[in-house]
């Protein structure tokens, strides 16, 4: 099971009641977890609160900086906590490379 709808909202402090940005939330998680294994070339697990860690942030760097424009500065790069969270997933032997059969 990936990452839900509810446990990104929280992260983000949505309120669950607000359901205006719900798709766009939707599609970002599925954008994440894809961007996560491409990037790493690792399956994504949900036994690894590293793994689901990183979607979450991945999420809110992007729900919070999803205009074209933007008066913040360094937008288009990753913060350096997701860059790390990356790297260790990337080389941690721990994960399953993409391909690999489910056990």
């Amino acid at each position: 099971m990936a990452v839900t709808l509810k446990q990104t909202k929280d992260y983000l402090r949505i309120d669950e009641d607000l359901t205006e940005d719900d798709e766009l939330i939707g599609s970002l998680i599925e954008a994440a977890t894809d961007y996560l294994e491409q990037t790493t070339g690792k399956k994504y697990s949900d036994n690894s609160q590293l793994f689901v860690l990183a979607v979450k942030m991945l999420v809110a760097h992007w729900y919070e900086n999803r205009s074209v424009f933007s008066t913040k500065t360094n937008v288009n790069n990753l913060p350096h906590s997701i860059e790390a969270i990356i790297t260790h997933i990337s080389l941690a032997q721990y994960y399953k490379p993409l391909g690999s059969e489910t056990s």
